[in-house]
């Protein structure tokens, strides 16, 4: 029997799944990084045999380029395993001005369901404004 890891590089190996092999060497060059800059990086891409990553941060791409360079000449020398497609030829960086997707909330809907209370309850309470709102919510499951 097959496990995932054998499944998922099955998948991987069959054209139509290709962009699952570029998203693999994206995440493995990604690796090379320092792990500060793991957390600016919004997304890759490769086009034209260049990797190229998503910063949201001026500062990060600032950093990025100043470490860039003792990154290009190992990976152009020995590429990851997952990147056996493709030869790497350069990797660069821009800085993404787009507002990010945020998503809202949706207030779940209840279902209107039966009244089971007949409203048949003592209301022995001293004080004339709660005394008051009690006799209302009786009204209420009463007309429900």
């Amino acid at each position: 029997m097959k496990n995932s890891n054998q499944l998922v590089s099955h998948l991987r190996s069959q054209s139509a799944f290709s962009p699952l092999n570029n998203q693999a060497c994206i995440e493995s060059v990604k690796e090379l990084l320092p792990p500060r800059l793991h957390r600016f990086i919004l997304f890759g891409y490769i086009r034209h045999n260049i990797v190229f990553f998503a910063l949201n941060h001026p500062g990060a791409k600032q950093e990025f380029d100043n470490i860039i360079n003792s990154i290009k000449t190992p990976l152009k020398q020995i590429p990851p395993l997952s990147c056996k497609n493709y030869e790497i030829y350069d990797v660069r960086a821009f800085v993404s001005h787009k507002k990010h997707m945020t998503f809202t909330a949706v207030k779940p809907t209840y279902e209107e369901f039966e009244e089971r209370a007949e409203a048949e309850f003592e209301n022995i309470i001293e004080n004339k404004k709660l005394f008051q709102v009690f006799e209302e919510i009786r009204d209420i499951i009463k007309n429900k």
